[in-house]
C-alpha cells in the first residue's frame, strides 16, 4: 500500500514538470511571436514590403558557435574591387533610366574653354567612360535572362548607336539585336564568353573616387550590380608614363578602349579583348648609367645651394630678429621698440579680415598717429604693437596662420595672420623671454628665458604645461625634436640638454661648448642635433650615442643661427663675422681650406651686411637669410 503512494506522488511530480515545462514554451514562444509582430508594424510604417515574409523562420537569438561561423563567412565573402551587390528593383525601366543617366553624367561638352577643376572632372570623366561599352553589354544580356522584352528592345534602340565606330565593337553589339531568349544567349559563344569571364577596366584612383560618388548619389541599382557581377575595376594610383624604367603595363589611359581587356580568357573565341599597352622598354645600358649616375649624386659632393639675402636698412640697430614663413609668403621682424612687423613677399598686399576689435590699435591721446595706407587695398607692411619691451624672437605656426612673438616684457602674444591682431597673451616666466619655438604640428610651443627655465605651453591654455628645470644660467634657445617628443635647450651656461617633452626629465646632456649656447637645430630625419654660440663651434651631436659627431671649425665670431637642409645632409650657419657658412656633414670633401676651417665646409656666402641674423633652409635647396644692411657713411 505504501509502494503505491509513492509511486502516485511521484507520477503527480512528473505532470507538474511537465506542465510547468509546457507553459515556459508557450511563454517563449508567446514572447518570440510578440516581437515578431512588433518588428513586422514597425518595417510596415516604414513601408518595407513582405515583412512578414522575411520574418518567417527568423532566429532572434544566436549561439556563440553560430555568431562564429556567420561571421567568418562574412570575412572570407568581402572583396576590395566590389562596388556593390544590391539587387535590382522590379522596374523594367530601371535599366535604361540608369544607364542614361549615366551617360549624360560622363558626356563631355563642347566648349574650349574650362577651369582647372572643370578640366579635372573632365578628364576623370574621359576616363570613366570605358565602363559604358562593358555595361551596355551586360544590361543588355541582363534583361535578356530576365524575359524583359520590351525593354530589351528599347534600350537596344537607343544606345546601340554610340558603340558603332569601334570593329570590335560593332561586331558584338550587331549580334545582340538577334538575340531574344537565354537559349539564344547559350547558343552564342562570344556572348556566352561574356558571362562566363569578368570584363577589366583600368581606373586611376582619382577616376575610380569620382565614379564611386556618382553611383552613391542616387538609385543605380542596376549598374552596381552589374559591375560587381560582371566587371573587375583595377585600381591604379597613378597614371603611367611612357619614360618609365620598367615595361609594365599601362595603368589608364584617357582612351575609351585602350583600357579594358577581358580576365581569364585563355584561347576563347570571345577573349580577343583590346590588349593593355606595354611600356617602352629600356636598355640595361642605359639603365646602369642612370643607376650610376644617381649614385655620383648620392655619395659625391652636393651642389652649391642657392642663397637669398633679405637685408633691413635703416633699423639704426633697433632689430633683433627676423623669419620668414614656411610659404615664403611673409617677413616677420621683432624690433627693440617693442613692435613686430610683418612684410608681404609677394605682389599680393596685406590685407585683414573684418574682426569686431583690435587692441593694438587704441590710440592715446598721447600717441603721435602716423598716416596709414588705405586699409580697403591692403598695405605691403603692417605693425603690429602689443608688447611693452623689445621683442627677441618670432615664430609662424607651420601652417603660416599664426605668428608667435616674445618679449622682454615676460609675456609671448599669439597673432592671429587674418586679422593682424593679437588674440592671445601667454604668461608664465617672470623675467624677460629670449626664445619661442614651435614644434612641427603646431600643437604646441616652447619658451626660453633668463629664469633659467624653459616652458611647454599649448595655444588654448595661457598658462604652461610643462617646466623644465636644471639649466644653471638663462635658456638661451629651445627647438623641438621633428618628432616632438624631446625639446633642446641651449643656455649660457655652456651646456645643451634633451627633455622628454611629456614627463619633463632630462635625457641628455652635452658638454663641451666654451662660451653660451645661441642657437640650435635638428636634422629632418631626427639622427642630429646642431648646437652653436659665443665659442665660435658649430657642433654636431649623435643623438642614440650622446657623443660628438662633429665640430665644425672656420667662424670667426658668435655663430647666431643654424638649418639643415630637408635631406639632412647639409648645414647652415651664419655668423657675426657676416658670413654664412654651408657645411656637409656625411664626409669630408678634398683637403683643409686655407683658413683653417674643417674640410665639411662646402660654400661660405658673404654679403653688405653689418650683422646676419637667421638662416632658414626652404624646399628645392633654397636657402633664405636675413639680416642688417650696411649703411653708407654720410660724406
Amino acid at each position: 500500500m505504501e509502494l503505491i503512494q509513492v509511486m502516485s506522488m511521484a507520477d503527480k511530480a512528473q505532470e507538474l514538470i511537465d506542465s510547468v515545462l509546457k507553459k515556459k514554451k508557450v511563454m517563449k514562444r508567446v514572447r518570440t511571436e510578440q516581437i515578431q509582430y512588433a518588428v513586422a508594424q514597425y518595417l510596415k510604417r516604414r513601408q518595407y514590403v513582405d515583412t512578414e515574409a522575411s520574418l518567417k523562420g527568423a532566429k532572434l537569438f544566436q549561439s556563440a558557435e553560430e555568431m562564429a561561423a556567420s561571421l567568418t563567412v562574412q570575412t572570407e565573402s568581402g572583396c576590395a574591387n566590389v562596388v556593390s551587390a544590391a539587387p535590382c528593383q522590379s522596374d523594367p525601366q530601371q535599366y535604361e533610366t540608369q544607364y542614361s543617366r549615366l551617360r549624360s553624367f560622363l558626356s563631355v561638352p563642347t566648349c574650349q574653354h574650362f577651369s582647372s577643376e572643370l578640366e579635372t572632372e573632365l578628364s576623370w570623366a574621359k576616363e570613366v567612360s570605358s565602363i559604358l561599352y562593358p555595361l551596355f553589354i551586360y544590361l543588355h544580356l541582363d534583361m535578356v535572362r530576365s524575359g524583359l522584352k520590351g525593354a530589351v528592345d528599347g534600350f537596344y534602340t537607343r544606345f546601340h548607336g554610340a558603340f558603332l565606330q569601334d570593329s570590335e565593337q560593332r561586331a558584338t553589339v550587331e549580334q545582340l539585336r538577334h538575340v531574344l531568349t537565354a537559349q539564344d544567349v547559350a547558343a552564342n559563344p562570344k556572348l556566352s564568353a561574356f558571362l562566363e569571364h569578368k570584363y577589366v577596366v583600368h581606373l586611376t584612383e582619382p577616376a575610380y573616387s569620382y565614379l564611386l560618388r556618382y553611383l552613391q548619389s542616387e538609385d543605380n541599382s542596376a549598374l552596381c550590380r552589374a559591375l560587381s557581377t560582371h566587371l573587375q575595376v583595377e585600381v591604379t594610383t597613378s597614371r603611367r608614363t611612357d619614360y618609365q624604367l620598367y615595361g609594365a603595363a599601362c595603368g589608364a589611359t584617357a582612351a575609351p578602349n585602350s583600357t579594358s581587356s577581358w580576365a581569364g580568357v585563355d584561347g576563347a573565341e570571345g577573349g580577343e579583348g583590346v590588349e593593355v599597352p606595354a611600356g617602352i622598354p629600356q636598355s640595361e645600358v642605359a639603365l646602369e648609367a642612370l643607376q650610376d649616375s644617381i649614385k655620383k649624386v648620392r655619395e659625391g659632393p652636393p651642389s652649391l645651394t642657392t642663397v637669398c639675402f633679405y637685408a633691413f636698412h635703416h633699423t639704426e640697430q633697433l632689430l633683433n630678429t627676423a623669419e620668414v614663413s614656411a610659404d615664403s609668403r611673409l617677413l616677420a621682424a621683432g624690433f627693440d621698440c617693442s613692435t613686430v612687423k610683418l612684410w608681404s613677399l609677394r605682389a599680393r598686399k596685406l590685407k585683414a579680415k573684418p574682426h569686431q576689435a583690435d587692441v593694438s590699435h587704441i590710440h592715446l591721446a598721447c600717441d603721435v598717429l602716423e598716416e596709414e595706407a588705405d586699409e580697403e587695398d591692403g598695405s605691403e607692411i603692417k605693425t603690429l604693437r602689443g608688447h611693452s619691451g623689445p621683442v627677441f624672437r618670432t615664430a609662424f605656426l607651420t601652417d603660416g596662420s599664426g605668428l608667435l612673438s616674445c618679449s622682454e616684457d615676460t609675456t609671448i602674444r599669439y597673432w592671429d595672420l587674418g586679422s593682424f591682431t593679437n588674440t592671445a597673451l601667454y604668461q608664465g616666466h617672470a623675467y624677460p623671454v629670449w626664445d619661442v619655438d614651435v614644434s612641427p604640428c603646431s600643437l604646441y610651443f616652447a619658451s626660453g628665458s633668463h629664469d633659467r627655465t624653459a616652458r611647454l605651453w599649448t595655444f588654448s591654455r595661457t598658462y604652461p604645461l610643462r617646466l623644465y628645470a636644471g639649466h644653471l644660467a638663462d635658456v638661451d634657445c629651445v627647438k623641438f625634436h621633428p618628432n616632438s617628443n624631446y625639446l633642446a635647450t641651449g643656455s649660457m651656461d655652456k651646456t645643451v640638454r634633451l627633455w622628454s617633452t611629456q614627463q619633463g626629465a632630462s635625457v641628455r646632456l652635452f658638454t663641451g661648448h666654451r662660451g653660451p649656447v645661441l642657437s640650435l637645430a635638428f636634422s629632418p630625419n631626427g639622427k642630429y642635433l646642431a648646437s652653436a654660440g659665443e665659442d665660435q663651434r658649430v657642433k654636431l651631436w649623435d643623438l642614440a650615442s650622446g657623443t660628438l659627431f662633429k665640430d665644425l671649425r672656420g667662424h670667426t665670431d658668435s655663430v647666431t643661427s643654424l638649418s639643415f637642409s630637408p635631406d639632412s645632409s647639409l648645414v647652415a650657419s651664419s655668423s657675426m663675422d657676416n658670413s654664412v657658412r654651408v657645411w656637409d656633414i656625411r664626409s669630408s670633401h678634398g683637403g683643409t681650406p686655407a683658413d683653417g676651417s674643417s674640410s665639411e665646409l662646402v660654400g661660405q656666402y658673404t654679403g653688405n651686411t653689418s650683422n646676419v641674423l637667421n638662416v632658414q633652409f626652404m624646399a628645392c635647396n633654397l636657402l633664405l637669410v636675413t639680416g642688417t644692411a650696411q649703411e653708407k657713411a654720410e660724406p
